[in-house]
């Protein structure tokens, strides 16, 4: 049971391997990319959340986005049931861009000790 459980474990991944290998984008031979395939790269970049990506390659071509200085807003939520109290919380700020030289991610550490209520 173990070993075809393995197998059919071994063969899905196979599968999603393929099923990413089809999905990349490949310039065509001529090395020449159509304005279809252009919208297209873009259009996947937009859907994964990449971009950062598109906002590179306009400033590489002097096409700079206007900077709207530092992202000050939070995503990363800590949650806890009733029945525990925060003790410390860390919460970890910039007043530069991430990521940068000291910060090399744009995810920010967060961090909580509880204890009991």
């Amino acid at each position: 049971m173990l070993k075809m459980r393995h197998c059919q474990m071994v063969k899905v991944r196979e599968e999603e391997e393929q099923k990413k290998e089809k999905a990349r984008i490949v310039l065509p031979q001529d090395g020449i990319l159509s304005l279809e395939g252009f919208v297209n790269v873009y259009e996947s970049e937009l859907r994964e959340g990449k971009f950062w990506g598109i906002a590179h390659d306009l400033a590489v071509m002097g096409e700079a986005l206007p900077d709207a200085g530092v992202f000050e807003s939070r995503y990363d939520r800590m949650y806890c049931s009733a029945s525990l109290h925060p003790f410390a919380v860390l919460d970890t700020v910039s007043t530069v861009p991430c990521p940068n030289k000291s910060e090399p991610s744009d995810h920010l550490p967060i961090a909580a000790s509880f204890v009991p209520r």
